[in-house]
């Protein structure tokens, strides 16, 4: 364990080293060193940054084993140091965890290991309380950027972005239980900064009826010359409601095409 010292100078580093971009921010600890986790559905692995493990004490770092290759949720190779077994708490949750160190921006990434695959069952997201339901345990949540009014929009899928492409993928918008009785149906999803931080591909803003199916559209540009992926529940961005009455100009972009199906358009780089 650091001595209060130590922990000081960790916690000043987590506040001034960075801007925390929009997202959903846990405190905690790894091996008794405090540090600010992201959840991120996106991430199979809970991540810890190679900064933070290196300002372990020797004797406090886990012993690392060679892994497979990371990719993330953009479908990037993350450099990575190696997995081993750490001792996570988050409130007054405490777990063991076979977590990867990497070369990360984040000082840790809480995946799916963490947030579907409790020993208690998958933890619950209560925006409204500002809690994260870990092991039937409340743990205390971050929100940055993220209003009352605003809601998450996920992955509702895993998709593949093609190089040079635009693609329509499906989304969820997270729900409420008087969403069918609401005057606030329309919504605008834009990405977050967290989305075009992590993404080298861009979102164009789209206005949406959340009340007229399970699932929303958005619409994504890959300008690279190599796929992109994007994993099922990623956070890709966030969805406003629009106030008054919102008119829709065009109800589709080619009244001949009416029976094209086709979600994938290659983007023509050619010069003119």
């Amino acid at each position: 364990m650091q001595s209060n010292s130590q922990t000081d100078n960790v916690v000043k580093s987590i506040k001034v080293t960075r801007k925390l971009p929009d997202g959903i921010y846990i405190r905690g600890t790894v091996q008794g060193y405090p540090l600010l986790f992201t959840a991120d559905t996106g991430a199979s692995k809970t991540i810890v940054s190679n900064r933070v493990y290196e300002a372990m004490k020797p004797e406090d770092r886990p012993e690392l084993m060679k892994t497979s290759k990371l990719v993330g949720a953009s479908g990037v190779i993350i450099k990575e140091r190696g997995k081993g077994l750490f001792s996570l708490a988050l409130g007054p949750v405490y777990i063991q965890v076979e977590a990867i160190v990497a070369d990360i921006d984040d000082d840790g990434l809480l995946g799916v290991d963490v947030l579907q695959n409790g020993s208690e069952g998958p933890a619950d997201l209560l925006m409204s309380k500002g809690v994260l339901m870990v092991n039937k345990q409340e743990v205390p949540i971050i929100q940055v950027g993220i209003s009352n009014r605003v809601r998450r929009v996920t992955a509702a899928d895993h998709f593949v972005i093609p190089a040079q492409s635009e693609c329509i993928i499906d989304v969820y918008v997270d729900r409420e239980e008087y969403d069918d009785f609401t005057s606030e149906r329309e919504y605008v999803i834009e990405p977050t900064e967290h989305f075009q931080e992590q993404y080298p591909l861009q979102m164009a803003s789209t206005l949406v009826d959340i009340n007229r199916a399970c699932t929303c559209k958005v619409r994504l540009l890959n300008p690279l010359p190599t796929a992109m992926s994007i994993k099922q529940d990623a956070v890709i961005g966030k969805a406003e409601p629009i106030d008054g009455m919102p008119k829709v100009v065009v109800e589709e972009e080619d009244k001949n095409e009416t029976k094209n199906y086709v979600r994938i358009r290659r983007v023509d780089f050619s010069k003119t």
